[in-house]
């Protein structure tokens, strides 16, 4: 045999990865030194679709600020362009004015509070005529199918349900109210009208509980001064019904004011963070929660997938009601962190 050979590198490889490496630190260098600047910033999509979003509620009512950004979201995230439209001050015939002036804008569909049923039948099934879709949310039309505007799906809670349940609370921990009050800060608007109904049809497991309804308006000023006559006027009452935030919020301030709270009793429909405060701090036994935020967010995805895809909804989508209580307050803190509202 012959004698081994010395082990090591020869100089030929060793040239070659020399080479190799000279190679890629160069292509790095020339890279760092003359890449190309970075392509201008690619400008939005124009939206795909664009949707009309009519509601009763308008900025004076903080509980649909919940609502608006849930619409907004949605639409950011599916390239949609949502015009939310409310009147300033609750009113049946501004809504009307709104719908028609979204109907005249021809958009790719309406989502639509039915607040009056009676009022936007016709605009609303002029709509649908025109082949722009319609999707109700937060108050449905009541009637039966075959009478109801031919919406696609209704997005919301049962109005009558909420009442009824925010009562039956009560009455399910053995309270019976000698006296009950209901405050309606939109007279006219059907689905107060029918919470208002449920609270006091649950109140009839009550035998002589005397039960009104009473006018607050929308201007919280008023509403305390209707409450604080009321109390003054009434002594016996005892528990306090309240259909939003626009009419919860002056009942605490009065229930303070006059040293009575948790000797009247008082529940809401709708959380925000004053009502989830109260609701701690024992000086509220209960409230609705209906998820405003996905009474926004929902309609518009919905939509889109009946635009884009043809995907029909189910006929219902209910995001409520939920009677939340000091024990389940848990339940709600994130999405009124989050949301502002519940």
């Amino acid at each position: 045999m012959g004698q081994q050979q010395k082990k090591g590198v020869s100089p030929a490889v060793l040239a070659i990865v020399g080479l190799i490496i000279g190679l890629l630190v160069g292509v790095g260098i020339g890279y760092v030194a003359f890449r190309a600047p970075p392509a201008a910033p690619v400008a939005p999509a124009a939206p795909e679709y664009t949707f009309y979003y009519v509601s009763h509620g308008g900025p004076a009512d903080p509980w649909w600020a919940p609502v608006i950004k849930g619409s907004q979201d949605a639409g950011a995230l599916l390239n949609v362009k949502v015009v939310y439209s409310g009147p300033e001050k609750f009113s049946i015939p501004a809504l009307v004015d709104l719908l028609n002036s979204a109907i005249a804008a021809n958009p790719h569909g309406i989502i639509l509070t039915i607040t009056d049923y009676k009022a936007l039948d016709e605009p609303a099934r002029r709509a649908i005529a025109r082949g722009i879709p319609v999707i109700a949310v937060n108050v449905p039309d009541p009637r039966p199918e075959k009478e109801r505007i031919p919406y696609i799906t209704y997005i919301g809670q049962n109005e009558y349900d909420a009442g009824y349940y925010l009562a039956k609370y009560l009455v399910d921990k053995g309270i019976c109210p000698k006296r009950a009050v209901v405050g309606i800060h939109e007279v006219g608007h059907v689905g107060l009208e029918t919470r208002a109904k449920g609270i006091a049809d649950a109140l009839k497991a009550c035998p002589g509980t005397v039960v009104e309804k009473l006018d607050i308006t929308t201007d919280p000023t008023k509403a305390a001064e209707v409450f604080k006559s009321y109390l003054t006027a009434h002594p016996d009452t005892e528990a306090i019904f309240t259909l939003g935030p626009l009419g919860a919020h002056p009942a605490l301030q009065v229930l303070r004011e006059m040293k009575l709270t948790g000797k009247v009793r008082l529940l809401t429909v709708d959380i925000d963070d004053v009502i989830l405060k109260a609701i701690e701090a024992g000086e509220m036994d209960a409230a609705v929660s209906q998820q405003p935020y996905a009474q926004g967010f929902l309609p518009v995805v919905f939509m889109y997938l009946y635009v884009k895809y043809g995907i029909m909804p189910p006929p219902q989508v209910p995001t409520g009601p939920t009677v939340i209580d000091k024990a389940k307050l848990d339940l709600v803190k994130k999405q009124i962190a989050t949301t502002g509202g519940a």
